[in-house]
């Protein structure tokens, strides 16, 4: 009797893993990761608690801190606007209002990539020592990266306010408009978790990579060029789209390409699926790694 106690607890704590077993496809993956998401909601809202409050430990300026950092964001632009070093191009919106929205879903690009991409890394030691889905510990940090967003609108309010600018009627869609956006994040950030635990200079590798595409991207100006070859470039970039479409909705109330916002949609979509599947392909490979 004992023994097969003994042998039914070591079932509950052991996980085996045999050849020939059932291999998932993109859909099942996907699949998975909303049901592993799911059940690991509550680890993943604890995890964020302990990282939010871990923030602010033996920090001077704490909430301060938060509002003002999107500000100073934009200085060096808006300094080198009123200059005249920095031409923006014809814009229909006041170029400190622009650069700010710019930056700011820039920004939720690069630091969603970053923080599911060391989501594996900073978590290493559940990881040998607990149960949780790697894919909830993946994506534990989104949780603190979408309050910083949260923090980033409140002070684009302020922004308006002082230039007596009031947003769009169908302004309030801007954050569902971000949302693409924050998906091609978490599918690159996905990727990147796999294979930075092999090779952990592959993330900041991307991340520079990631840095020189915003100069063909309507982020700090408009990106129009005469040179027709930097123009197309720019014309199929979905980043493009997923930038201009959200801040030219909240501002002017007008989506200036609705079917290159469509397919860059789509585009995100297909990255979160493919990093979603390669994940789960090789996310046993992980602990060995770590």
């Amino acid at each position: 009797m004992q023994r097969k106690q003994s042998i039914e607890r070591q079932s509950q704590v052991i996980r085996t893993y045999q050849a020939g077993e059932k291999s998932l496809w993109p859909v099942g993956s996907v699949k998975l990761a909303f049901k592993e998401l799911y059940f690991s909601r509550h680890a993943i809202w604890h995890l964020f608690v302990r990282d939010f409050v871990a923030g602010f430990r033996q920090k001077i300026f704490g909430y301060f801190w938060i509002l003002a950092s999107p500000l100073l964001g934009i200085l060096s632009f808006v300094f080198m606007n009123s200059t005249g070093i920095l031409d923006p191009g014809d814009l229909d919106i006041p170029y400190p209002i622009f650069v700010f929205i710019g930056t700011s879903l820039w920004g939720l690009l690069t630091i969603t990539t970053t923080t599911v991409a060391n989501g594996l890394i900073g978590n290493s030691d559940l990881i040998m020592r607990t149960n949780i889905p790697k894919v909830g510990l993946a994506v534990t940090g989104m949780a603190s990266v979408l309050y910083n967003f949260l923090i980033s609108i409140v002070v684009l309010f302020i922004i308006l306010i002082a230039f007596r600018l009031s947003p769009a009627l169908v302004g309030w869609i801007y954050p569902l408009a971000v949302v693409p956006l924050v998906l091609m994040g978490i599918g690159f950030g996905l990727v990147l978790a796999v294979v930075g635990s092999v090779a952990r200079d592959i993330t900041s590798i991307f991340v520079n990579l990631l840095g020189l595409a915003m100069y063909i991207t309507p982020v700090v100006y408009s990106a129009e060029f005469a040179n027709p070859q930097l123009q197309q470039i720019v014309r199929f970039n979905p980043l493009t789209y997923l930038v201009d479409t959200p801040r030219s909705l909240l501002i002017l109330g007008q989506m200036p390409h609705p079917w290159g916002f469509a397919l860059a949609t789509l585009v995100s979509v297909l990255v979160l699926v493919i990093g979603i599947h390669m994940f789960y392909l090789v996310k046993d490979k992980v602990a060995e790694r770590l």
